[in-house]
């Protein structure tokens, strides 16, 4: 059972109120970085739409990056490849402060797929990111990796929860079939409605309405860019029956501007059915004199 909570986080200057939630590999778009989050899935050696590829072939230097829930000193890295491995070039770890720290630099050994590339920390580094770089001119062909373990000094294991890349085969040009499955899905109400000037300061819901059914077991995330005007959020966050509308409980203050992201840049929790990301949506409003 997963214990819901939340965290505050202060990156790039934006402060975010985000509920952490684990990418859904399964249903991720094929060969996004998404697939290389979670135990490893592709299994046998070959192109695998389960594992994550750059977007061309041989063209030089990508990375991938995976996000872990929690901090540990790294002990090692463990690269599941399932489709032209070698060409890792360089594993780095992420630092509290967020600066990179290169744990190991090389040449990767060729091996048949699929592999188990295993790393041991040369540097002493507290962490929960990794950052994986390939150089793809080493090894012709895509290089596909299907999972990364993080390995702690304890003996914990982790898989990652989120990721992301330099480049995906799943961003390739017209190739995806345009249907309404496919496509994110938007918002289409709010309440209060975004550019309101005379909102009820007794309102007590923020809810939001999207076009699609959302996943709605503990997957928001409002995002805050300023903490003077961002509302007291409450517990109790949740999803109305229609599985479109979140609510959200709220305590406003009255002649006061509040500003809102429902999703922005990495933090985009709220996701339909199909896992794909709602297009971020700002609400702006005013509170009215008492």
């Amino acid at each position: 059972m997963q214990r819901t909570f939340f965290f505050h986080m202060l990156f790039l200057g934006c402060l975010f109120l985000v509920d952490p939630t684990v990418g859904v590999a399964a249903s991720a778009p094929g060969w996004s970085p998404l697939q290389a989050t979670g135990e490893p899935n592709a299994l046998k050696a070959g192109d695998q739409k389960t594992a994550w590829a750059t977007l061309a072939q041989d063209k030089g230097d990508e990375w991938l990056q995976l996000e872990y829930k929690t901090p540990v000193e790294v002990k090692a890295v463990r690269i599941y490849e399932n489709f032209n491995p070698g060409a890792v070039s360089k594993v780095t770890a992420s630092d509290k402060a967020g600066k990179e720290v290169v744990i190991w630099e090389g040449q990767e050994t060729v091996r048949p797929a699929p592999t188990v590339f295993e790393v041991s920390a040369n540097a002493k580094v507290v962490s929960k990111s990794l950052k994986i770089y390939l150089d793809t001119r080493r090894v012709k062909g895509w290089n596909e990796i299907d999972a990364v373990q993080l390995v702690g000094s304890n003996d914990s294991k982790q898989w990652a929860s989120q990721a992301s890349a330099s480049s995906s085969y799943a961003e390739r040009g017209g190739s995806q079939e345009i249907t309404l499955a496919a496509l994110p899905p938007s918002v289409v109400k709010t309440v209060p409605q975004a550019g309101s000037t005379d909102v009820d300061p007794g309102l007590k819901e923020i809810a939001v309405t999207f076009s699609k059914d959302m996943i709605t077991e503990r997957m928001w995330a409002v995002v805050q860019i300023s903490s003077e005007h961002f509302p007291k959020v409450g517990k109790g966050i949740h999803y109305l029956d229609d599985k479109r509308t979140c609510v959200i409980p709220v305590d406003l203050e009255p002649d006061k501007t509040y500003v809102l992201w429902f999703n922005r840049g990495r933090f985009n929790s709220f996701r339909d059915t199909e896992n794909n990301p709602a297009i971020p949506y700002l609400l702006v409003f005013k509170t009215r004199s008492e």
